[in-house]
């Protein structure tokens, strides 16, 4: 194993782990949930509710803050953050990133849409949070975990 790996959150996965052929796609457990909440036609981008709170700052091998994950999105990217908000960016088919088995990579979002972001950094994005939504491959939750706090 090289240097550049890293297997501290191993239980969860990220886009680190996974840039570094640690684990494949399936077993990237980590995804938040955000809403489309405006769109940019004339520059290919949208605004959700997921920003540096919700995803961390880091940033890694692969471009953005997070790819996007949901059928109904792939192809997008959470290209820039601030504090509580994420500008979507279009992946270009010849970016480095998550390599998804999908019949139709080009996707047109809208309003309203809730799409799963896979982050840089699991460890950054569950010391900001209270809790954690556990799902078993679908919607529902399951269970909810509380990431423990002060090391």
């Amino acid at each position: 194993m090289s240097d550049d790996r890293h297997a501290g959150n191993y239980c969860i996965t990220d886009l680190q782990q996974y840039a570094t052929s640690l684990v494949p796609p399936a077993h990237l457990a980590l995804t938040v949930l955000a809403t489309v909440l405006s769109l940019y036609p004339h520059r290919d981008e949208a605004l959700c509710d997921a920003g540096g709170l919700a995803v961390s700052k880091d940033t890694g091998p692969i471009a953005g803050f997070g790819d996007v994950i949901s059928a109904n999105a792939y192809g997008w990217r959470l290209g820039k953050v601030s504090q509580e908000h994420g500008i979507l960016v279009r992946r270009r088919p010849d970016d480095r990133g998550l390599q998804l088995e999908v019949v139709d990579p080009i996707h047109e979002l809208t309003v309203g849409d809730r799409i799963r972001l896979v982050p840089q950094h699991a460890c950054l994005v569950l010391a900001a949070q209270p809790w954690v939504y556990i799902v078993d491959g679908g919607d529902e939750v399951v269970d909810v975990w509380v990431p423990w706090k002060g090391w």
